[in-house]
C-alpha cells in the first residue's frame, strides 16, 4: 500500500518546476490530486502525464480561488491535504522595487497562500483534520538583498505557517513552511514574465556539491502531507544541501 493512498491533495501552482514535481511525487505516492496553474497547455500536459486533474486559476485572484478550491472539493470529494507552491519572483533591491512589483510579489507569494488556507480550512476540518504545507524559500530564513520583496515575502509566508499552525492544530491540521536552496532550474515566473530555464552550471553548491532538484523539494512535501509527518506542526525545513548553514558561518565549505 502506497504511503499516501486515499489522500485527496490540491497543489497550487503546479503546472511546472517545482509544482509539478510535488504533483508527480504525491501521485506516485497514492494520492489523489487536483492541481491549479494559469497556463492551461502546460496543466492539461501535466494531468495527462500523471492522472492528476487540473484546474485554472491564479492565486492573485480571490474569486478564482473560492472556485478552485471547491471544485477541488467536489472532484476528489473532501480534502485532506493543501501544497500551496504558486510564487513569483522579482530581481531588484527593496529601494528599486516599484509599488506594482511589490504588490505583485505579496499578493502572489503571501496574501494567495493566505487565501488559500483559509478557503481550504473548513474542508480539511470537515475531513477531521490533514495538513497545509506551504512552499517557502530559503530567502525567508536569510535575507537576500537583490530579491528584497521575495525575500520578505517568503519571510512572511513563514511566520503566517506558524501562525496558522497554532490556530489550526487543535482541528488536528497541522501546518508547515519548505524553504528551498537554490533548484534547478530556477524560477520562471517573474514579475516581468515568464522566463526560459537557465544555466544552472555558474550557481554556487552548497557542502552537499550539488544544486537542488524539484525531486528534492516534493520529497518534503510527501513527508509532510503523509503520517511519518503527523507531529510535524508549525516547523520551517530548510531543504538547500547546507548552503544557509555554510553561509551563516560566513563561507561555503568545497565539495
Amino acid at each position: 500500500m502506497a504511503r499516501l493512498d486515499g489522500t485527496r491533495s490540491l497543489v497550487t501552482g503546479g503546472t511546472s518546476g517545482i509544482g509539478a514535481a510535488i504533483v508527480m511525487r504525491l501521485r506516485e505516492e497514492g494520492a489523489a490530486v487536483v492541481f491549479t496553474g494559469r497556463n492551461v497547455q502546460r496543466g492539461e500536459a501535466l494531468a495527462t502525464r500523471t492522472g492528476g486533474a487540473f484546474v485554472q486559476a491564479d492565486v492573485r485572484d480571490p474569486d478564482a480561488v473560492r472556485v478552485s478550491v471547491s471544485t477541488a472539493v467536489d472532484i476528489l470529494g473532501g480534502l485532506d491535504a493543501l501544497v500551496v507552491n504558486a510564487g513569483i519572483l522579482h530581481e531588484a533591491p527593496l529601494s528599486q522595487t516599484s509599488d506594482g512589483a511589490w504588490d505583485a510579489v505579496v499578493e502572489t507569494n503571501l496574501v494567495g497562500p493566505y487565501l488559500y488556507a483559509v478557503a481550504c480550512l473548513p474542508e480539511l476540518r470537515a475531513s477531521g483534520g490533514g495538513s497545509i504545507t506551504l512552499i517557502s524559500s530559503d530567502a525567508g530564513v536569510w535575507p537576500e538583498t537583490q530579491i528584497g520583496a521575495y525575500s520578505v515575502s517568503k519571510r512572511a509566508l513563514n511566520w503566517l505557517a506558524q501562525m496558522l499552525a497554532m490556530e489550526a492544530g487543535p482541528h488536528g491540521i497541522r501546518v508547515n513552511a519548505i524553504c528551498p536552496g537554490d533548484t534547478a532550474p530556477g524560477m520562471a515566473t517573474f514579475v516581468e514574465g515568464r522566463v526560459e530555464p537557465r544555466d544552472t552550471s555558474g550557481w554556487l553548491l552548497p557542502p552537499l556539491g550539488r544544486v537542488g532538484t524539484g525531486a528534492d523539494v516534493a520529497g518534503a512535501v510527501a513527508f509532510f502531507v503523509s503520517p511519518d509527518g503527523a507531529f510535524c506542526n508549525g516547523s520551517v525545513l530548510l531543504v538547500d544541501g547546507g548552503m544557509r548553514a555554510s553561509l551563516h558561518a560566513s563561507t561555503v565549505m568545497a565539495s
